[in-house]
C-alpha cells in the first residue's frame, strides 16, 4: 500500500468531497481516501498497481478535477 495525493478541483462545499470521498473509496484497490475540503486535496492510500490515472479518472466520473499534488 502507498499514500498518493491529488489535488481537486471544482468543490463548492463539503457535500462535494463526501461525493469525491466516495468515489475514490469505490475504486478496487484503495484501502482508504479522505478529501481535505479546504485545502482541496485528496489523500489516498492504495495498493501499488492501482495507476493514480484511474484515481484521477474516478474523480473526473462524478464532475470534478484531479491532479497529482506536487
Amino acid at each position: 500500500m502507498t499514500e498518493r495525493q491529488l489535488k481537486i478541483g471544482g468543490m463548492h462545499c463539503v457535500d462535494c468531497a463526501h461525493t469525491v470521498e466516495r468515489a475514490l473509496a469505490a475504486v478496487p484497490g484503495v484501502a482508504r481516501a479522505r478529501v481535505h475540503y479546504l485545502k482541496k486535496v485528496a489523500t489516498v492510500t492504495v495498493d501499488d498497481s492501482v495507476p493514480t490515472a484511474t484515481l484521477v479518472e474516478a474523480v473526473a466520473r462524478v464532475g470534478y478535477q484531479a491532479a497529482p499534488a506536487e
